[in-house]
């Protein structure tokens, strides 16, 4: 489990929002996706609450850390407001949680189960969380570092959280490979690679950290009395595993004796001048076949710093605040170097089995290095010399108070009452007889995703035998499955559907199962709609657990049938006793029910017939598209005859798309220079512009055919050229629109309207957004000239192809001549 928390925690980490962001920002991001709720991306908390996690003020984060997390677009944050109008915190998105729930990846690292975000949470609490103290609810101590606060704390909390989610059982961290500068320590290197730093402050936060007694950098030491490696460990998490922490060994004298029959390590012996805190040898690398691994110094070197004026830089503080750690102060007094170098002579290689050694290599049976005495260690002799051991109250007690349910632990902390532990108790093995003989065989196991749904009816399960009929059940659930994940999302079908199967086992009131499978597959899986709603299951929301609100209204809708029949039969038969009123009222209600089943059940005839009849057109219509493809496939080519062609050939498309395009080519040559109103000029210019295209294609096919281009290859480089013909000239009847007289000018009022608005503090800037508001202008422009010519080109290519005849005055004005004049008619 916390493998995975720190794969998300990297992940989130390394977006590219947070590149290069102080580290008070990082933090603020991992506590928003430790607390971000399963079904949602948006939390509300306020900037008090922010800052006490963080270990800074809330005018910090007010004025400093929210503005960087909206700039950094991290977070995208809004009011809340209560019913009166008054804000009583902020909404947070964290904008990498909705991008990777908004993708549908299960495997995206930041795809966390409710499960895994609670782990995390109570993980996060436990390093440094800020504590609380409700007045009606439980105590919530603070965390290794809830009391750390001002400059560095958002440092050293992500540091020990890093450190925390990547540690052993035991608590050590894994430290980084390769050597290491004079005066660093391993320790060093490693906190600085998790926080993406300098080793230099990667030392600074060790230092810090151990002033705060929340890591530990132990020393061990040879045989020969020097420095061996150092460890860094993080002592609450090896309390929480329950692991005893092991006290640094101190280096001694050896005895006499002991030093002759001492054997050195070969490896130690033969290095050169190398270790983790003394002078490496120049050009000495780790290598090997085909590789080589470098200094951590030498791919970060000195100079990969964060800023000195952020606040959560790893600057060594003159001062630090009053720290308490679980209610001890943190002392500085006698603390040396981080990690002391190791004498000469001592190379980076390979760690021995860490085992206790007692009485000298040569008082082994084998003589070999990491062979250790029988009854050394905590470990049992064998492999059940713990079998005998009884668990009951005192050994839970002794297991609680050893931490291991702690949070450090990065486990799912689950909750069973007495009933479920006794239901997940391995049951006795039962004979099974089989043909005349007993065949014992155990419970069967549930299968690896499916703990949760199937936990509620595990008797059922563990009943089922044979292998083929676990494989179909576990097939029906995960349909099943499927279905609801639809309806209900990933997180909730599988508890909808522990909820169903526990409620239809409880519905058997004490009967046995007689038959698992069928049990399972027809009364267990099955959803039981009472109603319209795709959510009802027997009366009950499955994503709420309530009473099903459509259910409520066909109940509604019964009983007032009922009062209306009643009411109805009352006001008829008048001063009737009350069992003959009765009676008759059951005979209405039947009769009214009755007639209702029928108009459903003509209702339901008539739609299936309508969707037989549609059902039929559909066939008709896909049978009649059918027989027009095959008839369109078995046409010849329009162009070259070819049979079985489609009406068009291969070949001849290709030709079509070519002649097309020169076409195109064609009309934007002539939109250039020609006046379009002028309908002789435009097809003069259309003219002599085909012959020119034509001249230039020609060419090109040329020079192809002269290299030994195929017919297919000819085909295939005459579209290319006639588009790289069209694209040139659309560039350059762009470019002429663009600098136009019309553009021009439009793009002067732009230039002069931007300049007197007035919102810019420099002249300097509204000269910068005058030339792009000019520019934009100036290019929707030349689209405009460009669309009004291809019209005006279109216009006179038909008024071309088809003239309107020019009328006289004798033809326009036939019905006004036939017409007497006034002055005739006045004078008659």
């Amino acid at each position: 489990m916390r493998a995975r928390l720190y794969a998300a925690v990297r992940y989130l980490l390394a977006d590219e929002s947070l590149e290069g962001q102080p580290d008070s920002v990082r933090l603020a991001a991992v506590v928003l996706l430790a607390k971000a709720p399963a079904r949602s991306v948006e939390q509300v908390l306020r900037a008090g609450e922010m800052g006490r996690w963080l270990g800074f003020s809330e005018s910090y984060v007010d004025h400093t850390l929210l503005p960087a997390l909206r700039q950094a677009k991290v977070v995208t944050t809004a009011p809340d407001l209560a019913e009166s109008g008054r804000v009583t915190g902020l909404k947070w998105t964290l904008l990498p949680l909705r991008a990777a729930r908004e993708s549908g990846d299960p495997m995206h690292p930041l795809a966390l189960a409710r499960k895994d975000l609670a782990t995390l949470l109570r993980f996060c609490e436990a390093v440094f969380a800020p504590g609380w103290a409700p007045i009606d609810g439980p105590v919530t101590p603070p965390g290794l570092l809830g009391a750390r606060r001002g400059r560095g704390a958002a440092t050293d909390r992500l540091a020990l959280l890093l450190l925390a989610l990547q540690s052993r059982p035991d608590g050590r961290v894994r430290l980084v490979g390769g050597s290491v500068q004079e005066g660093r320590g391993r320790a060093a290197a490693t906190v600085a690679k998790a926080l993406g730093c300098s080793v230099s402050g990667g030392g600074k936060v060790i230092e810090r950290l151990v002033r705060q007694q929340v890591v530990e950098v132990v020393r061990a030491a040879t045989q020969g009395g020097q420095f061996g490696k150092s460890r860094l460990v993080v002592p609450a998490v090896a309390a929480a595993h329950g692991r005893v922490q092991v006290e640094p060994v101190r280096p001694t004298q050896p005895a006499s004796a002991e030093a002759e029959d001492a054997q050195p390590c070969p490896a130690c012996s033969q290095s050169t001048d190398r270790d983790e805190g003394g002078p490496a040898e120049e050009g000495l690398v780790l290598s090997g076949e085909g590789w080589q691994q470098p200094s951590f110094d030498d791919v970060e070197g000195d100079d990969f710093q964060r800023p000195g004026d952020a606040l959560g830089d790893l600057d060594t503080c003159q001062e630090l605040e009053e720290q308490t750690t679980a209610g001890n102060q943190a002392g500085d007094e006698g603390l040396g170097p981080v990690v002391d170098g190791r004498p000469a002579g001592a190379s980076l290689h390979a760690d021995h089995a860490p085992v206790v050694v007692h009485g000298g290599s040569r008082s082994l049976s084998g003589g070999f290095s990491g062979e250790a005495d029988r009854g050394c260690g905590d470990l049992p002799e064998c492999a059940g010399g713990r079998e005998d051991r009884a668990v009951g109250p005192d050994a839970e007690a002794a297991a609680e108070s050893e931490g291991l349910g702690s949070p450090l632990r990065g486990e799912h902390r689950s909750e069973a009452s007495e009933e479920e532990v006794q239901q997940h108790r391995p049951k006795p093995v039962k004979p099974q007889v089989q043909l005349g003989r007993a065949v014992f065989t155990g419970p069967a196991l549930l299968p690896a995703g499916l703990e949760l749904v199937l936990a509620p009816v595990r008797p059922v399960w563990e009943r089922i035998v044979r292998s083929a009929a676990r494989h179909h059940v576990q097939a029906a659930v995960r349909v099943q499955l499927g279905d609801l994940a639809g309806v209900l999302g990933h997180q909730e079908a599988a508890e909808a559907l522990a909820e169903r199967l526990g409620r239809r086992l409880d519905q058997q009131m004490g009967r046995p199962v007689t038959d698992p499978v069928g049990w399972i597959l027809a009364r267990g899986l099955p959803q039981r709609a009472w109603c319209w709603s795709q959510l009802c299951d027997e009366g009950r929301r499955m994503d709420t657990g309530g009473s099903c609100p459509s259910c409520q209204v066909l109940i509604g809708d019964s009983r007032g049938l009922r009062s209306r029949i009643t009411a109805q039969t009352a006001k008829d038969l008048p001063g009737a006793t009350p069992e003959a009123l009765k009676a008759e009222v059951d005979k209405r209600l039947n009769a009214a029910v009755t007639y209702e089943h029928a108009v459903r059940a003509d209702r339901r005839e008539r739609i299936l017939a309508e969707q037989q009849a549609r059902a039929t057109i559909v066939q008709q219509r896909r049978a009649e598209q059918e027989a027009a493809e095959r008839q369109r496939l078995a046409q010849p080519c329009a162009d070259c005859g070819l049979p079985q062609a489609a009406a068009l050939c291969l070949l001849c498309t290709q030709r079509r798309s070519t002649a097309r395009v020169l076409a195109e080519a064609v009309d934007l040559a002539v939109m250039g220079p020609t006046d379009l109103s002028n309908i002789p000029a435009v097809a003069a210019a259309t003219e002599r512009c085909t012959n020119d295209t034509r001249d230039l294609h020609e060419q090109a096919l040329q020079r192809k055919r002269e290299k030994g281009a195929g017919e297919a290859d000819l085909l295939l480089a005459a579209r290319e050229i006639a588009v790289a013909i069209r694209d040139g000239r659309r560039q350059a009847l762009h470019t002429r629109l663009l600098h136009s007289p019309e553009a021009v000018a439009e793009g002067d009022k732009a230039y002069d309207a931007q300049l007197r608005s007035r919102r810019y503090a420099t002249r300097a800037l509204a000269e910068q957004a005058a030339e792009r508001a000019a520019d934009q202008a100036q290019l929707r422009t030349a689209e405009c000239l460009l669309t009004q010519r291809t019209r005006q080109l279109h216009a006179a290519r038909r008024e071309e192809a088809h003239p309107t005849p020019a009328l006289g005055w004798t033809a326009r004005c036939a019905d006004l001549a036939e017409q007497a004049l006034a002055q005739a008619v006045s004078a008659a």
